[in-house]
């Protein structure tokens, strides 16, 4: 391929000279050469990290490096590893989750291109006009690597089209930026069901047309379908439980009821459904303690959550709508309360498969992960999601699919 345009050379010429960078995701130096070897068809001449093109006044010199390696190269690029991810992170104009996307990919960047050029030019037509003639094969291995290019003062992060992901002042050529994906390799799951990896999947595939980046490291949900899961009856009494302690709670919370008025208004509904086996332990303690504290009925509050939960997997509603919103308190209370005993319940109830009650707790799984980080970044959660709903759909369908062995309601794993 042709690199450079042929001009002729003018009289009086200034030597212009700058530097690019690229931060890709690969860890081999030796590799990234070689990916610009193939562009440029160079013939490949062994392991090398350096490359120097030249066509007349017009020079590209290459080194490529990672924060892996070691001495003086391997501190270069995670100092420029860092200092840009922070750039981004510690950026306070433009959209947000922009910014989370860069910062994310340049988080998972571990290799470096540094790019210096040059070339002669008799005016600011010429100047420009080469430098776009140089841009254009950097960017080309911008691509080629899923990587982020910086030019000249370094304000500025480029994809691989060119496109400005964002610049000093927050600007933006595109409406939302995802980090290119990495796959994981083929054993890494190799012991795992094919199932488990089917179910992640269709997760990290929904996740991405929702613009929300989860890690591909997170560990497969393996439960297998056919295995026993919940049965009817275990998950109505655990919705008549949830409707209770939720009720004992908004009556604290939202009517200001004490200890006695707040059990004597549930005693009702908890003869009706016969209640009292259905309770967990520590919800069993919170309901005879006087002393709860109002952070722990805001807690037990949440778990209108669970319950809408419980009411999806048992048939009573389609409606698992996307979780950036709370649901819709009075529509759960109403569907119990057209179900008022455990009889009528059960009867009204058709538990949904235990294969899709897996699909939705894998995908829950990975949108806490995303939420959770957010956090941890001093972020808001992605694309609106609210992280109360997250994690409390989390604790429901997790227990709901009978992870960790069909586990009691207090001991749900909640971690990311």
């Amino acid at each position: 391929m042709r690199l450079f345009n042929r001009s002729k050379k003018p009289k009086e010429l200034i030597r212009h000279r700058a530097m690019a960078l690229v931060f890709c995701p690969g860890s081999d130096p030796y590799q990234i050469c070689r990916q610009a070897e193939e562009l440029f068809h160079l013939e490949h001449n062994g392991d090398r990290n350096e490359l120097t093109l030249q066509q007349e006044d017009m020079e590209i010199s290459m080194l490529a490096c990672s924060s892996n390696d070691e001495g003086e190269n391997g501190e270069y690029a995670k100092k420029q590893l860092q200092g840009v991810a922070g750039y981004v992170y510690q950026s306070k104009a433009g959209s947000t989750e922009i910014k989370r996307g860069l910062f994310y990919h340049l988080r998972q960047c571990k290799g470096l291109l540094f790019v210096s050029y040059a070339f002669n030019s008799s005016g600011p037509a010429e100047t420009e006009r080469k430098r776009e003639q140089i841009m254009a094969p950097i960017l080309d291995i911008t691509e080629n690597l899923q990587g982020v290019a910086t030019f000249d003062d370094g304000t500025s992060l480029l994809d691989g089209k060119g496109r400005v992901i964002l610049d000093k002042d927050g600007k933006s050529d595109l409406d939302w930026y995802m980090p290119s994906e990495i796959p994981v390799p083929a054993d890494w799951a190799k012991n795992a069901p094919p199932e488990a990896m089917e179910r992640r999947n269709q997760s990290m595939a929904l996740l991405r047309d929702k613009h929300i980046y989860v890690t591909p490291w997170l560990p497969l949900l393996d439960e297998s379908a056919e295995a026993p899961g919940r049965t009817a009856e275990e998950v109505c009494g655990r919705a008549a439980a949830l409707l209770i302690v939720s009720l004992y709670s908004e009556c604290r919370l939202g009517e200001h009821m004490s200890f006695e008025e707040a059990r004597e208004f549930v005693a009702p509904i908890l003869e009706s459904y016969g209640a009292e086996p259905f309770f967990s332990p520590k919800e069993k303690a919170y309901l005879n303690d006087p002393g709860s504290t109002e952070q722990t009925q805001i807690q037990y509050a949440w778990q209108y959550e669970d319950l809408w939960v419980m009411e999806w997997a048992l048939g009573l509603t389609d409606d698992l709508f996307w979780p950036v919103r709370i649901c819709d308190v009075p529509e759960s209370a109403r569907i119990m309360r057209e179900r008022p005993t455990m009889e009528a319940l059960l009867a009204a109830a058709e538990l949904r498969p235990r294969r899709e009650l897996l699909e939705q707790a894998d995908l829950i799984y990975r949108l806490h992960w995303a939420c959770v980080d957010a956090r941890v970044m001093d972020m808001p959660a992605p694309q609106g999601l609210e992280p109360g709903v997250v994690m409390e759909r989390h604790r429901a369908l997790f227990w709901l699919a009978g992870m960790d062995e069909l586990c009691g309601w207090d001991d749900v794993d909640l971690s990311t």
